[in-house]
């Protein structure tokens, strides 16, 4: 068996301060030897160098720091203003502000009266992006109808806890407005029960407190808005829209009192009821979109 013995030069302190760097022999076994390379005294240990960031990111941070510190509509200036604020020539602040558009933060205006324009994104720039990864990834339909439960049922039990007036308000104006439906006979039309669908949605949303929560929502509703018609579970079936809007507005009307518990399960019956509908219309059928199709912001 070869012995293992380690050899060490030896080093004085004077060699320690060369200016050239130097090896150290730490381990030798048979005809295998493990050295350490010693940097000389002046050498520095080298960082990896950072990113450079080019003018037109840097042109674009400042121009999404500015959209962001303003109002939705506000004028963030001239193009010639801008230009000279940030100094930058004409073309880099055209590309700083083409990536600063396609996050929906600023909106460009030509013309008289011109400029770039402060903006917001909306759910429907989000959901996008989201079913396109979706599709790429086969996701199911079915999938986007299960994800809308644990969803609405949070919003729900956070709404029943918020006793804001304002909140309370625009939920009963809406139960108001659904009687007032029914009444005239015209509530279980189609395109009608979409808009209030979304309606609401936007009322639990804030009602909630909860922005991201109502974010989901929202993206999960734009995503079902792409579903063909023919596929809707909804379509042409005004039996199917009554009964579940017995059980929302079941929520609703939970929501109103206070009780969560209630507003749960009335949130639990509706996503029951809808899961049955497509299991029985689709089976599994994959989630099919075009990205495209989203109507424009």
């Amino acid at each position: 068996m070869p012995r293992l013995a380690p050899v060490m030069n030896s080093v004085f302190p004077d060699r320690l301060k060369a200016t050239t760097p130097f090896e150290i022999t730490l381990l030798r076994f048979g005809h295998n030897i493990i050295t350490w390379q010693v940097p000389s005294s002046g050498a520095r240990m080298s960082r990896p160098k950072e990113p450079k960031t080019s003018a037109v990111d840097q042109a674009a941070r400042a121009l999404r720091d500015m959209a962001m510190k303003r109002d939705e509509g506000r004028l963030v200036g001239s193009e010639d203003e801008l230009m000279t604020r940030l100094g930058v020539s004409r073309p880099t602040l055209r590309q700083a502000a083409a990536l600063v558009a396609q996050e929906h933060l600023i909106e460009i205006k030509r013309g008289v009266n011109g400029g770039y324009f402060t903006s917001r994104p909306s759910s429907i720039t989000v959901a996008r992006i989201a079913a396109i990864y979706l599709e790429a990834h086969d996701a199911k339909l079915r999938e986007l109808v299960r994800a809308v439960e644990p969803i609405r049922h949070e919003l729900a039990q956070l709404a029943a806890r918020n006793r804001d007036p304002e909140a309370l308000a625009a939920l009963s104006a809406f139960l108001d407005k659904e009687r007032a439906l029914d009444e005239q006979g015209g509530a279980n039309d189609y395109l009608t029960f979409l808009k209030t669908e979304r309606e609401l949605g936007r009322l639990i949303g804030r009602a909630s407190g909860n922005l991201l929560l109502e974010l989901f929502l929202n993206i999960t509703y734009d995503l079902a808005a792409r579903v063909s018609g023919t596929d809707d579970v909804y379509a042409h079936r005004p039996d199917r829209i009554e009964q579940y809007r017995l059980h929302r507005n079941q929520m609703v009307a939970a929501i109103l009192s206070g009780d969560e518990e209630m507003a749960s399960l009335a949130t639990r019956r509706c996503s029951t009821i809808v899961v049955e509908w497509m299991q029985d219309d689709m089976g599994s059928g994959g989630f099919q979109s075009d990205p495209m199709a989203l109507p424009a912001r």
